[in-house]
């Protein structure tokens, strides 16, 4: 089997951040090919490179066609279209007011060269204008959409469901030799995903080579035949479902340093490459009940994005000076969870209720003043205010500048790179270092709850150490934390209790260190 797709010692960088750094990947053709790796690891930027999005600035792309093998490093999307690679995108990216099968139509306009001197004709060729509508109400067929019943409805009404399978169908518009796909079960429920993985099959049946790009993995691991692994933009592992679900570099990029270790003192965990089971129809939460009096209360929460329905249900407590950590996945739902909570997000229905007030409808600063805080994933510092300005700018809600003066000298002596960098712009800090002003800007709104997201990601493992030393800190000091965290491990390690999100929902429920020796949690991220 030769490679249909070929890159070699590819790279990118933005800046100082190697997005791509050295990236080989070998793409048989005929084949189901997977990428994956946490949030941040490079996948969606390589997707970028292989298709002319964002140009390589070292290394080769080459591409089998039918003249030969050609380098498609540096050419533009639309001559590498052109070649026969088609692609979908992590977000939707659809004509919504044109009809379904204009859509579809709109994806064959690559491969008919003269279309636009067809365009300029006053008198157009009816049997030309038939063959291409048939084409489009056949592969709309092929994807599963009734072309009677949906072809010609605008694609914003259709469900989000079908408007992933009509971005599929447009990009086989293309005639593609391969096919990329990016998250295409992203939001859908377990039926769905089913229909989409019958449908990636029976392409692949039908000789077509697919790249599949998913947060899925038990999507992932059922339907590809090898599966490359990216993190902080190198690939750390290449092989079949179970070598790369075996693979002691996997397991620590999405559970932590310690993950090997635990599996290998968990009774029964040498059968962990058995195929999971379905979802415990009760949780283990039982044995660790959840607060009388919670701080915080969510009950069946619902949050939908348009027709994604990005949190099905979630009910879960945190009382007063407790440590609860979210688990899961990338894509599970965690981050929307927090956004909720602050009042960024409005749900769709449950209830929230923090310290007496309605989250569901309560405006964000408001919240804020209540004492909920939010140190989002990604940090957000303002990178061309000075570390101090943004130290202040913590602080907004409060009218006591006297004492926030003293509390932010406080800060920086307990922090004492923060008063080292005290005047430079934020910008100018360290991942790390932006990590301990975020954390520290928070802590100046005077938190009763506060909502880490991600607070490790993209530290080098001594500044994730120092993080994590911080954020105990902050327990000990009585502040009541509600923490999501991609290493899995570190989080339970320090959680009072946790909860495994997959898909909207929770899984599982437990203390930290019961959900430490419970090999479900790994399949929970890698699909057994």
């Amino acid at each position: 089997m030769s490679a249909l797709l070929q890159l070699s010692d590819v790279r990118r960088q933005f800046g100082g951040v190697k997005a791509v750094d050295g990236v080989s990947i070998a793409i048989d053709d005929g084949t189901i090919f997977g990428l994956i790796g946490p949030n941040g690891a490079g996948k969606t930027t390589l997707v970028n490179l292989i298709t002319g999005y964002v140009r390589a600035q070292s290394g080769s792309i080459r591409l089998g066609t039918e003249a030969g093998v050609t380098d498609i490093a540096r050419r533009p999307p639309h001559a590498i279209a052109g070649l026969g690679v088609a692609r979908t995108f992590q977000t939707l990216r659809l004509y919504r007011d044109l009809s379904a099968l204009d859509n579809v139509l709109i994806g064959m306009h690559p491969r008919l060269r003269d279309d636009t001197l067809r365009q300029l004709l006053p008198i157009r060729a009816p049997g030309h204008t038939q063959h291409r509508i048939q084409q489009a109400r056949e592969l709309m067929q092929r994807v599963g959409l009734n072309p009677d019943d949906h072809g010609s409805r605008r694609a914003a009404t259709l469900s989000y469901g079908d408007q992933r399978r009509l971005e599929v169908a447009r990009a086989l518009a293309l005639k593609p030799r391969l096919l990329i796909l990016d998250e295409p079960a992203a939001g859908m429920n377990p039926a769905e995903k089913d229909r989409v993985r019958d449908l990636m099959q029976q392409l692949n049946q039908d000789g077509l080579t697919i790249l599949l790009i998913d947060h899925d993995m038990r999507l992932v691991m059922s339907v590809c035949r090898q599966i490359a692994v990216l993190n902080f933009g190198r690939k750390i592992a290449d092989g079949s479902p179970k070598e790369v679900a075996d693979d002691e570099g996997v397991i620590t990029a999405y559970l932590g340093t310690e993950a090997r270790k635990t599996a290998s003192h968990v009774p029964g965990s040498e059968e962990s490459d058995v195929a999971p089971t379905s979802t415990p129809s009760t949780s283990v939460a039982a044995a660790t009940p959840e607060p009388a009096a919670p701080l915080l209360e969510v009950r069946d929460l619902q949050v939908a994005y348009g027709a994604i329905q990005a949190i099905r249900g979630i009910s879960f407590a945190i009382g007063s000076g407790e440590t609860v950590a979210l688990i899961g996945a990338n894509g599970a739902g965690k981050t929307t969870i927090l956004n909720t909570l602050s009042g960024v997000l409005r749900p769709r229905a449950g209830v929230a209720r923090f310290a007496g007030i309605d989250l569901t409808t309560t405006p964000p600063e408001r919240i804020v003043k209540q004492g909920l805080v939010q140190v989002p994933e990604g940090r957000e510092i303002l990178a061309r205010l000075t570390v101090r300005e943004n130290l202040e700018l913590g602080a907004w809600v409060r009218r006591d500048r006297r004492t926030v003066h003293r509390e932010i000298e406080a800060l920086m002596k307990q922090f004492p790179i923060l008063r080292e960098r005290q005047h430079l712009h934020a910008g100018q800090l360290s991942g790390g270092e932006q990590q301990i002003l975020a954390i520290a800007r928070g802590l100046l709104a005077h938190p009763r709850l506060l909502l880490l997201d991600e607070p490790s990601l993209g530290l080098a493992p001594q500044m994730v150490d120092t993080v994590f030393g911080m954020i105990q800190r902050i327990h000990e000091e009585g502040v009541t934390i509600l923490l999501v965290e991609q290493n899995a491990l570190r989080a339970l390690e320090i959680a009072d209790r946790a909860y495994v999100v997959e898909t909207g929902r929770i899984l599982l429920s437990d203390t930290g260190a019961a959900l430490l020796r419970n090999p479900e949690v790994r399949r929970a991220y890698l699909g057994g």
